[in-house]
């Protein structure tokens, strides 16, 4: 009989290729992971892994198992929360890692829908930026994930690791109520080549802020940028103040103040593809639920938060 945990430990290394990343991911000892994996080749009879100068890797045997491990591993957690909620112990849950402009923008939506069709379902959400909530995915501490993907940056693919397209977020213009061009339906982004401009992230090393930066430069210039906040609400604030104009995600814009004007960009904007990530193998009906329901909330996004290009 296979010990889940001992699998879950392999899971991660034939995942990871690594026995120190997988100690990391797990919180334990580097000599506790090799002991598991080695239990558990032990238990099986078989070589799972092989160690050589490029890392680690799965033997034919190992990635059978590692075929397999997921739909084990997924139909353990689901029979203990069948055994639970029998016993009127727990209820069915989904754990998310979602991050911030997602938990704000489309999760409340999503949790109304789901309320509805499913009043049993309990969702637990923690606010994870998408690297670190792929790694719990990966690590079982979540069921689903959220990244984000841009033709400029391509979500990379991960081992174990399935996609699912949730919406297209396009990024608006984002300036002082006051500001001479507020009001206007529409405005094209080579206008705004003089201004100042708050930028998502110092240095453009995330997605948002890589995304602005090429919008610009595919505009015909080189943003002058005052300030870099990895605050939506930061950066309204200062354009509120003057300070400067803001490209942000529509998703972002959940709360907006009421001293700042959003426009749409003229053409097509620049978007952010906002997508699911789910295990590999693992078909949980209450996960594509979850989906499904924050499919239908993108879809119900405000008119005042197009999903389309404006003409």
């Amino acid at each position: 009989m296979l010990d889940l945990k001992l699998l879950t430990t392999f899971r991660e290394v034939a995942l990871r290729r690594s026995f120190s990343d997988a100690a990391v991911a797990l919180g334990y000892t580097q000599p506790a992971v090799s002991q598991h994996v080695s239990r558990l080749e032990a238990a099986v009879g078989v070589r799972l892994l092989d160690r050589d100068a490029r890392g680690v890797h799965p033997t034919p045997a190992g990635e059978l198992l590692l075929t397999r491990a997921a739909s084990l591993l997924d139909a353990a957690r689901r029979a203990e929360e069948d055994v639970r909620s029998a016993a009127g112990a727990g209820r069915p849950t989904v754990r998310i890692g979602a991050f911030p402009t997602v938990a704000a923008g489309l999760l409340p939506g999503a949790t109304r829908d789901l309320r509805a069709r499913r009043p049993d379902l309990r969702l637990e959400v923690r606010v994870l930026e998408p690297e670190p909530a792929i790694d719990e995915l990966l690590s079982g501490r979540v069921d689903l994930a959220t990244v984000i993907d841009s033709e400029l940056q391509p979500v990379g693919a991960r081992p174990g690791v399935d996609h699912v397209h949730l919406c297209d977020d396009p990024l608006l213009l984002v300036m002082p109520a006051e500001h001479p061009m507020a009001g206007r339906a529409s405005i094209g982004l080579e206008e705004l080549a003089e201004q100042d401009w708050l930028l998502p992230d110092v240095g453009g090393t995330c997605p948002d802020s890589n995304i602005v930066l090429r919008a610009c430069r595919d505009a015909g210039f080189e943003p002058n940028i005052r300030l870099a906040f990895d605050d939506y609400n930061a950066l309204q604030g200062m354009a509120a103040a003057g300070v400067g104009v803001a490209l942000i995600p529509s998703l972002a814009t959940a709360n907006v103040r009421s001293d700042v004007a959003i426009c749409p960009l003229r053409g097509r904007p620049p978007e952010r593809r906002i997508q699911a990530a789910v295990r590999v193998g693992e078909n949980d009906p209450l996960v594509d639920h979850v989906v499904e329901a924050l499919r239908a909330a993108a879809r119900a996004l405000p008119t005042g938060r197009p999903l389309a290009a404006v003409a």
